[in-house]
């Protein structure tokens, strides 16, 4: 079966787990959604990531999806997230996805780095506000972890993806 990835990344970390996952699919290719043009009819399994800021995947993503959900839907279908929040998947799904499109949908939440030193201002007065919130509050914020990098593993078979293995 052919695999894309594509993925929209603002700082790195969404095409880093990309990058991951293809080496961990033989024959797999990846794309930038905001800078290669993709033909999704050649491609038996398509796996979607971004990162979610505010609640939103990335816009031109969300651009890609609108363009293409008829045509998603006929796909065996993976989406990954790199977030801070996992308890928050299912809100994610709901403001970014048509039910339909990501019923048979394998979905997971991976977690990501931040690294101050390459945000934008807006983004930095972004993770002050969440650190402060009640959410932000209950859990450790680490930024640019450098020893504890996920590392992924995914096991595709002739029916498409199986299971997605993510571990630190």
């Amino acid at each position: 079966m052919k695999t894309a990835i594509i993925y929209a990344t603002t700082y790195g970390s969404t095409r880093k787990i990309a990058e991951t996952i293809q080496k961990s699919i033989p024959g797999s290719s990846i794309f930038d959604v905001k800078k290669d043009k993709v033909d999704i009819s050649l491609f038996d399994v398509v796996i979607l990531g971004s990162s979610i800021y505010i609640g939103q995947i990335d816009r031109q993503l969300k651009t890609f999806v609108k363009t293409h959900g008829e045509a998603l839907k006929s796909k065996k279908l993976g989406i990954y997230f790199c977030c801070g929040f996992e308890e928050n998947l299912q809100t994610y799904l709901d403001a970014n996805f048509d039910k339909e499109l990501v019923e048979g949908a394998i979905v997971m939440t991976m977690g990501g780095e931040m690294d101050v030193s390459r945000m934008s201002f807006a983004h930095k007065m972004i993770m002050r506000m969440v650190q402060k919130s009640e959410q932000g509050k209950s859990r450790e914020i680490v930024l640019y972890p450098k020893k504890n990098r996920r590392i992924c593993k995914a096991n595709v078979q002739s029916d498409g993806i199986t299971s997605v293995f993510f571990v630190l």
